[in-house]
């Protein structure tokens, strides 16, 4: 091999290396930044939250009441050893409360303090929605719930409110008395 040989190599890399980063420096215009949310219905209205704070999904298993505790707590359940609160959070919205059908599910949060879970009336799936979309929670919406909401989005059809989870976790109405 001679030297030319092997300065076309380096200056063929060099050249690579640098289109390489600038390649990564360059954001587009057409990206949006997307949030992964999980939709389902309360009082039958639509909802969503991030992912990151839903553990899983699951069917309503037997809940055994407790008495003496908030209204929002509707039974406790035993998920894989471990025992879980399941909350009816729709009092909490100022929502309708539908009597529950086969499609009623439980979305397991996983919060700093603890984990619970949100009784909802279906589970809709995960969609990545594009944060500039959200608009501002309108005024018509009941003052108690407007703390707990970080916005909406249209989708589809449907108007679709963005759920503020850790402040919701963090309310004092969910908080058990010992």
């Amino acid at each position: 091999m001679s030297d030319n040989a092997i300065y076309d190599i380096r200056s063929i890399l060099d050249d690579m290396r640098q289109e390489y980063w600038q390649g990564l420096s360059v954001k587009t215009e057409s990206q949006e930044e997307l949030i992964e949310c999980i939709t389902f219905t309360l009082g039958g209205e639509e909802y969503t939250f991030e992912t990151v704070y839903a553990a899983e999904v699951i069917r309503v298993p037997k809940l055994v009441k407790l008495p003496g505790q908030s209204t929002l707590i509707v039974g406790i359940f035993n998920l894989r050893g471990q025992i879980i609160a399941a909350m009816d959070i729709r009092p909490m919205l100022g929502l309708a409360q539908p009597v529950l059908s086969g499609k009623a599910r439980i979305i397991i949060i996983k919060g700093k303090k603890f984990t619970t879970g949100i009784l909802t009336e279906a589970v809709l799936g995960v969609h990545a929605l594009p944060l500039e979309q959200f608009e501002p929670v309108v005024k018509s919406v009941d003052s108690s719930a407007r703390e707990f909401l970080r916005g909406q989005i249209k989708r589809g059809t449907e108007m679709s409110m963005l759920l503020d989870i850790t402040r919701l976790l963090d309310s004092p109405a969910l908080v058990v008395n010992n």
